[in-house]
């Protein structure tokens, strides 16, 4: 089997996010070598026994109560979500927690990694969709025990992004959080770019960041360059094509930046104006850095998207604390709180009125329907394709030779 390459959403990996906590972002391996690691126990851990300490927000029926042994992301369990915490422990929820590296661990867990009948509960975004469904990794759920997952945006339920979840009317995940990247800008110091073909600008020379992310780069190069597909099939030629842009986008800015955490320094540092590909969260990042003038904008040929969806790996048990875990997930307070833990999108409109002013303003809510629909669908990873295309592994070959 080919190695499978990392899903959008970990480019820039939860404990990136998390690095208030001073954990660092591990990079991604291919599927051999994590295979491996999965051998020698090689994930972090986390065990979430707490005695209940305050008043339960929404406690559900005695058959809530079990255990969740949770593997994914470090931050998805949601045990430091006040809501979610407060409500595992007031309905005796035990999780037990495993953290991954990569999406790769996920994939390489539920293969050929022992782990199926030992999960029951994982994430996988929304690239990995076809893959995953073709391994038979996630269960067919049953969305009637999901209950708050119904008043999630309309383009999560049965829009454009949940034909990555739900497929020939089964449902097989659940989004519950998301992301957008385009430019992120120093807002005092410059106007927000309409088009990314303005970072060629004179003005812009020697001031701005390009992110080493290789996904990111080819999805918005297919973009400005007007042949973006949601599949990720492109030819060798068009590969070419996009490495191109990027070349003159390099032959003017100031340096590669190493991470989403880095650019936020540099932009508040005052070292670079404005990076690409940008991310939302970055925002907050320059703020903890004292700089609330950094801003996300999305510019006219569209941006990289990722969304990430619970799971109930196959061959799981105790699955009804599973289901009653999950639609906790989705109850506007939880939601609120998952996105400024995250610093991600939330799914539940309800949500909104319960966030702070600087969370709200991360993500484009007004525009969420039209994000997912036109200017910044979802897209495919390339694990196999047909004679003829590029795959991932051709995209992160591409790009280190541009990036040099």
């Amino acid at each position: 089997m080919p190695a499978v390459p990392e899903a959008p959403s970990i480019r820039f990996t939860r404990r990136e996010l998390l690095r208030r906590a001073g954990v660092a972002a591990l990079s991604t391996a291919s599927l051999p070598a994590l295979l491996a690691a999965c051998g020698a126990g090689g994930q972090s851990h986390a065990s979430v026994t707490d005695s209940p300490t305050t008043t339960p927000s929404t406690p559900g029926p005695p058959s809530v109560a079990g255990t969740i042994d949770f593997h994914s992301w470090e931050g998805y369990e949601l045990t430091s979500v006040a809501p979610v915490k407060r409500w595992m422990q007031s309905n005796h929820v035990t999780m037990h927690a495993s953290y991954i590296a990569s999406q790769d661990d996920i994939t390489a867990l539920f293969t050929t990694g022992g782990g199926r009948g030992s999960y029951n509960l994982s994430t996988y975004e929304a690239g990995y969709s076809q893959l995953y469904q073709h391994l038979g990794i996630p269960t067919a759920l049953d969305p009637t025990q999901v209950p708050h997952f119904a008043a999630a945006y309309q383009v999560f339920r049965t829009g454009t992004a949940s034909t990555w979840f739900r497929v020939d009317s089964i449902q097989y995940g659940f989004p519950f959080t998301w992301g957008i990247q385009g430019i992120n800008y120093e807002s005092s110091k410059v106007a927000p770019p309409i088009s990314y073909r303005d970072l060629l600008q004179p003005s812009f020379k020697g001031r701005f960041g390009i992110t080493d992310d290789p996904v990111a780069i080819v999805v918005i190069g297919a973009h400005v360059l007007g042949f973006f597909r949601t599949d990720s099939l492109y030819t060798h030629t068009q590969l070419g094509r996009i490495m191109g842009f990027w070349r003159q986008l390099k032959a003017r800015a100031k340096l590669i930046v190493a991470s989403y955490s880095e650019m936020g320094d540099l932009l508040a540092s005052g070292e670079i104006v404005a990076g690409t590909p940008g991310w939302a969260a970055v925002n907050s990042f320059a703020a903890d850095k004292g700089d609330d003038a950094v801003l996300h904008t999305v510019p006219e040929e569209g941006g990289a998207t990722f969304c990430d969806a619970y799971m109930i790996p196959a061959g799981a048990a105790d699955t009804d604390t599973v289901y009653a875990f999950i639609d906790e997930a989705f109850t506007p307070q939880a939601q609120a709180a998952e996105a400024a833990y995250l610093t991600q999108g939330a799914v539940v409109p309800e949500a909104l009125d319960l966030m702070d002013d600087a969370t709200r303003a991360l993500y484009p809510y007004g525009q969420v329907e039209e994000l997912f629909t036109t200017s910044a669908p979802l897209e495919a990873i390339p694990t196999v394709v047909p004679a003829g295309y590029a795959n991932h592994q051709d995209w992160v070959t591409a790009w280190q030779a541009v990036k040099g």
